[in-house]
């Protein structure tokens, strides 16, 4: 019952942390009579999603949603800007029979553009509530049109793909509508984000124009981090004869001081929240207490006692929860599997000892980090680490709380 309440406490922690990070930031909203109205705002969904944004006039006001009806425009000054279009976008499916089946489907209809580049001679902008992210243009005053690209899957069978066909003319609509020094420039681009924007940038430069971009859309680099750290573990140790009529051996919990080193890698996408990480940790275990059914150290089991070292490689994900720029809150879980040391035992006798079976088992972690400085707490499930001795099944329980120091070896920063 007790883990129960440990794993229910953990994921509720986790719920409330995840809904209390999705912070507002100063911004403002444009009604369809073009009033602007200064607010609070907010995304609850992705990054790059223009669908899921709330508002808020005041801290104490309802929070109401950015609806395509009523709000003509919204941002964030500096870091967003998104507007409603009216704009076509191609419906025809990806996956086709024969070449022969490369038509095009346009429909049309009002969508919220997050806009990439802004100016005088031609805007660039992105819609992401599609599926894959679809990138518009307009130049000068005209209408906002697609940019358009395709990638199409030829095969007959549904698991066979006999051919890969790319429709790549917004490489010749760039060209013809934002050439600059190099006529054919726009020929080595790919359809993304980080190569479009560059390219509007690289056009508003050649010709020494003023224009605008975001911080959101700016192209992001990963961080790889080194984290040294100490961990403080309380850790327990149970076993049982397998015969149902024989009590459970406690042995007494001990803390104990472990070392380890993490690396971690933080993907620079949906701004830094999402990292994979790997770690190689040290802790010891010793006892020679038991309790039996109440009693301390009954006699029958003087000779019981336990050494146990182990290195631990845990590799799991981690999610952050940025509050500020220093500040930030962070869940993650690991699979741990685990080397036991030559030197571990297990003993039932003052004159027999038994080796261990290495395992593995899972972790969740909660934890807070002031700018590279982190700290944490961790459950580790129940681990089984006498498989190898017969009828003697084991149930070690593990608390810990780790002090870590990230230093950054690359990355933005």
């Amino acid at each position: 019952m007790k883990k129960k309440q440990i794993l229910t406490t953990l994921f509720f922690s986790i719920s409330l942390l995840i809904h209390a990070q999705m912070n507002f930031k100063e911004g403002y909203i444009v009604n369809n009579r073009q009033e602007k109205f200064l607010c609070l705002i907010r995304n609850i969904g992705n990054e790059e999603s223009t669908m899921n944004y709330e508002y808020k006039f005041t801290d104490s006001d309802e929070v109401q949603k950015v609806e395509l009806s009523k709000i003509e425009e919204f941002g964030i000054e500096n870091e967003l800007k998104c507007i409603r279009a009216f704009v076509a976008i191609d419906l025809a499916p990806d996956r086709i029979k024969t070449v022969r089946d490369t038509l095009t489907r346009w429909e049309e209809g009002h969508v919220y553009l997050n806009v990439l580049v802004e100016g005088k001679s031609a805007s660039l902008y992105s819609y992401h509530d599609f599926g894959a992210p679809l990138f518009f243009f307009r130049v000068g005053e005209s209408g906002i049109v697609p940019l358009v690209y395709k990638k199409y899957q030829v095969g007959i069978t549904p698991n066979f793909v006999e051919q890969i066909l790319h429709d790549n003319r917004f490489r010749d609509q760039l060209n013809l509508y934002l050439a600059c020094s190099d006529a054919k420039k726009a020929d080595r681009i790919s359809y993304t984000k980080k190569d479009l924007v560059r390219y509007f940038e690289n056009y508003y430069k050649c010709k020494n124009e003023n224009y605008a971009s975001f911080s959101s859309v700016q192209v992001r680099k990963g961080k790889l981090l080194l984290k040294p750290g100490v961990t403080f573990n309380s850790i327990g140790f149970a076993i049982q004869n397998t015969n149902e009529t024989a009590p459970t051996i406690n042995f007494s919990k001990v803390t104990s001081f472990g070392f380890g080193l993490e690396t971690e890698y933080v993907f620079p996408f949906n701004r830094y929240k999402w990292s994979l990480f790997v770690e190689a940790n040290w802790l010891t275990y010793k006892s020679n207490n038991v309790t039996v059914g109440g009693e301390v150290n009954p006699p029958l089991y003087a000779g019981y006692a336990v050494e146990l070292a182990t290195i631990e490689l845990p590799i799991g994900i981690k999610y952050n929860m940025n509050l500020d720029k220093n500040n930030r809150l962070f869940v993650k879980t690991a699979f741990v599997p685990y080397s036991i040391m030559s030197e571990s035992y297990i003993s039932f006798t003052d004159s027999y000892n038994e080796k261990f079976t290495s395992s593995s088992h899972l972790l969740f972690g909660i934890g807070y980090n002031y700018r590279s400085l982190s700290m944490e707490c961790r459950y580790y499930t129940p681990t089984n680490v006498t498989q190898n001795i017969i009828k003697r099944s084991s149930d070690v329980s593990q608390l810990s709380f780790k002090l870590s120091y990230a230093f950054q070896l690359f990355g933005d920063r």
